[in-house]
């Protein structure tokens, strides 16, 4: 729906009025049907403004431990089967389509998304990553095995996507990986938002 469309509307529902003027309308009966077209365009007048909104959609959320050592870090995995990573403490959610209880991003409408997260690992002899999805489909990953000697790496991926109103987006751990996070700085971070409508 467009500008121009909404401006033909009012141009009709002006015509109408003018119509009436030129014509006096002189009964009750021809004022009451042109006080229903009247109503009547401007109910679809306010539902072409309506489908023209746009919806402001952005969301970034960080991963915080279940358990933090001294340090103020804890590890998150490994787990026995691939689970979602619940980015709990919320940056900026605008929209409200990510839930920060489950870590699901539910798209709110049409359209062409933008998301990116940075993964922190603090490990040694572990595989270490994380996997973005779309509804149950795997999009991209992250990982690296850890050796004995490097203990500490971040990575960061995007992927722009085209979801359609309810589908999914989250950020899961693979079975047997592992990443850590901690509760004074935000290291661990997903982030998303709409591109635009389609």
């Amino acid at each position: 729906m467009t500008v121009m469309k909404i401006t033909a509307i009012k141009m009709k529902l002006l015509m109408l009025v003018l119509a009436a003027q030129l014509l006096k309308v002189n009964s009750v009966e021809e004022e009451n049907i042109l006080e229903k077209v009247s109503k009547e365009l401007n109910k679809r007048i306010q539902e072409v403004k309506a489908s023209c909104q746009v919806r402001k959609v952005a969301f970034s959320a960080a991963l915080q431990p279940p358990v933090v050592t001294s340090s103020g870090f804890g590890i998150i995995g490994p787990h026995s089967n691939i689970s979602i990573l619940v980015h709990g403490h919320i940056i900026t959610n605008i929209g409200d389509a990510y839930n920060p209880k489950t870590g699901v991003f539910i798209a709110p409408v049409k359209g062409v998304y933008f998301f990116t997260f940075t993964t922190y690992s603090w490990a040694k002899n572990a595989n270490i990553g994380v996997v973005l999805y779309h509804n149950q489909k795997e999009v991209l990953r992250v990982w690296e095995h850890q050796g004995e000697g490097d203990n500490e790496d971040y990575a960061t991926n995007s992927a722009i996507l085209v979801l359609q109103p309810l589908d999914t987006v989250s950020l899961r751990l693979p079975k047997g990986f592992q990443v850590a996070a901690s509760f004074d700085d935000n290291r661990h971070t997903f982030s998303g938002f709409l591109l635009y409508q389609l």
